[in-house]
């Protein structure tokens, strides 16, 4: 077949040149519905009154309205967990997620809005990959590019499409900043602004991209550097014109990341203090425990080259959360694969990939090669970046390497487009067919509704119970400012960002004293020391009987006003008992207490019955009482047993919001 020279230098055979020149055809058109379709789906299904942003994405949506306030525009990211082991408040590097979420929120309010900018952003990724992917390889690139990114929809499950937390919503976009990788060091330095703008929103939302972004841009570049150097020593008189259109991109590309990363830049040079990319910067390099070379290489393996990577249940489970050890130091992951299978099976991957590109390499097929080259750059910048991460506060917490997906499936399709365009497959009806087949299956399968268990939305639950207390909240209106009361707010609880949203919609003047919520909310809302209102989130048996001084201005159970008279009638008779009698464990409670069931041994549960008001009203006595672990008079019973079932029923679902005065 006779070769031609393209305007990248790519020396590629003549039918692939027009196939990748040539106008979509409706089968294109047909193929890109296809894969948006779950992506329409899931906002629809997420819109109106069927879901609402909590926790974590509760401060995203606020934040995002905040990018059309004048006194509390952002100028920074979320705060970061990095944090607690940085021994300074960090915020993720920049606001580009709020930037894009600002205008659906702002037309269609939080929920709606949030699910429609975060479907937004990953239809664009989608469209993106699949688009670049045909500059680079033609129609079949475009197949495989939808296929596969279709397939790491499916992995994701509809939910995670419209989930807005950082770790989240970048996968999809991270994918595609890898194809621009491969387009650009393929010598298409026209995508490279757009490499740069996929790469500054990920490398802006989460800090967990700080090595992976500017590894590829690198590895990119100097693809395309190599590229450019043959193509002008086999046509020097290519070089003016090529350097004309070199210059063009460098400006476009300066333009895109000077605008992009304006908001830190400014936050950086205007502060008082130590600008938060300088913060950064500074963190790096302490005695903080690392994940270490041998773990990388078992995360890595488990999630790029062990099966099932795409599987649904690879998100949860590949990377299992793993506090540390005793030594607060180390951890030990269990479940995590084996160091020899993880090196097996990255030694498979990339081998496989080798097999793929050597085949490339004699057909001189630029972009075979080039897929496969970038494929293993990224995973030697997975393991490293792995190697020297912190552990974080919590352990190990897979939500610091989410990125990991998107380089499997990068992975994937660089052995997909290798494979096709080796001669016998090139033009195959069977291969095409293939991968529509593999997009139609991935694309329906997630059709329906699939919430993966990460994350903010992982308590369904309070979901219904976050839109209730929003509700009532706005209803609450104060012209004076209030401070909210932080100090015994349990750890990852879904509720105060959501209360926090709600009054500021109300037009409430809300300050936080906090150091990380002031980070989080911005310094405008720094408590000033005077604000006279105080409001407090009460949750679980709490929430039933709150401060009499203060003004309930929200409140939802899974209990109505009569099951609640019943309850506390029921512990008040039940605190009165147990002051008299005392309490006897049962043969069934012995056996349970000297297995370890209720974390205490029998001397310490017939211990903590002698502050019966505790005992009850905390919940011990309902559970011991379940469990058919108390010795009950039949006199009793009655009472201890139905008590026992509301008190069950009181728990992070049942919540108030009270306003009292300073």
């Amino acid at each position: 077949m006779t070769a031609v020279a393209d305007t990248t230098g790519a020396v590629e055979p003549t039918a692939i040149d027009a196939e990748r020149d040539g106008r979509w055809g409706t089968l294109e058109w047909v193929l890109l519905a296809v894969a948006v379709a779950p992506l329409v789906v899931a906002v629809v299904r997420r819109s109106g009154t069927r879901w609402i942003p909590i926790g974590d994405n509760a401060l995203i949506e606020l934040r995002a309205r905040d990018v059309f306030s004048f006194d509390h525009f952002p100028f920074l990211g979320t705060w970061s967990s990095a944090s607690l082991t940085a021994g300074k408040d960090l915020n993720h590097p920049g606001p580009l997620l709020f930037d894009l979420l600002a205008v659906p929120v702002k037309l269609f309010g939080g929920a709606t809005g949030v699910a429609l900018g975060v479907g937004l952003i990953n239809t664009a990724a989608l469209v993106g990959i699949a688009v670049v992917a045909r500059r680079v390889a033609g129609r079949a690139g475009f197949a495989a590019g939808l296929a596969v990114g279709a397939t790491l929809g499916f992995t994701l499950g509809s939910g995670m499409l419209t989930d807005p937390w950082n770790p989240h919503v970048l996968v999809m976009p991270a994918l595609f900043v890898l194809v621009c990788a491969w387009a650009v060091a393929s010598g298409d330095l026209a995508v490279l602004p757009w490499m740069l703008a996929g790469g500054s929103l990920c490398l802006q939302t989460h800090l967990g991209y700080a090595y992976l972004i500017p590894g590829l841009v690198v590895a990119a570049l100097a693809g395309a550097g190599v590229v450019y150097r043959r193509r002008w020593r086999i046509d020097p008189t290519a070089r003016p014109g090529d350097l004309r259109r070199m210059r063009t991109v460098a400006f476009a590309s300066f333009a895109t990341v000077l605008v992009l990363w304006a908001q830190p830049l400014i936050e950086q040079v205007s502060g008082d203090g130590q600008g938060n990319l300088a913060r950064i910067v500074t963190s790096t390099g302490s005695d903080e425990p690392t994940i270490g070379p041998r773990i990388a290489v078992r995360i890595a393996g488990s999630v790029v080259a062990v099966p099932p990577g795409w599987d649904r249940t690879s998100w949860i489970e590949a990377v299992p959360y793993t506090p540390y050890d005793a030594d607060g130091r180390t951890i030990t992951p269990d479940g995590l694969v084996g160091l020899g299978p993880a090196v097996f099976g990255l030694a498979v991957f990339v081998g496989v990939l080798g097999v793929l590109a050597r085949w490339g390499w004699r057909r001189r097929d630029r972009p075979a090669v080039v897929a496969v080259a970038v494929a293993v750059v990224a995973v030697a910048i997975a393991v490293v970046s792995l190697a020297i991460m912190p552990i974080g506060p919590l352990g190990l917490t897979p939500h610091q390497m989410r990125w990991l997906w998107s380089i499997g499936a990068f992975g994937t399709l660089a052995g997909i487009v290798g494979l096709i365009r080796t001669a016998p497959l090139r033009r195959s009806p069977v291969v095409r067919g293939a991968l529509v087949a593999l997009l139609a299956l991935s694309s329906v399968a997630n059709l329906s509704a699939h919430d993966q268990p990460a994350g903010p939305d992982t308590f369904t639950e309070s979901i219904p119970v976050a839109r209730s207390i929003s509700d009532q909240v706005r209803e609450w209106r104060s012209d004076r400012p209030v401070v909210l009361d932080d100090d015994d707010l349990r750890y990852l609880e879904p509720y105060s960002a959501v209360v926090i949203a709600a009054l500021l919609q109300a037009g409430v003047d809300v300050r936080v004293d906090d150091e990380g919520l002031v980070r989080q909310l911005g310094d405008g809302r720094r408590a000033e020391g005077d604000e006279p209102l105080v409001v407090t989130l009460y949750e679980g048996r709490a929430a039933l009987e709150p401060p009499p001084a203060g003004e309930r201005i929200a409140f939802t159970s899974p209990l109505d006003a009569t099951q609640i008279d019943q309850l506390l009638a029921g512990e008040r008779a039940m605190i009165d008992e147990i002051t008299a009698f005392g309490i006897v464990l049962s043969a069934e409670g012995e056996r349970l207490a000297a297995d370890g069931a209720f974390g205490r041994t029998a001397d310490e549960i017939v211990a903590a019955a002698f502050d019966p008001a505790t005992f009850v009203t905390g919940g011990f006595a309902a559970e011991l009482v379940a469990a058919g672990a108390l010795q009950l008079d039949p006199a009793v019973r009655p009472l201890f047993e139905s008590t026992s079932e509301l008190r069950r029923q009181v728990g992070t679902t049942t919540v108030a919001v009270v306003v009292r005065a300073a």
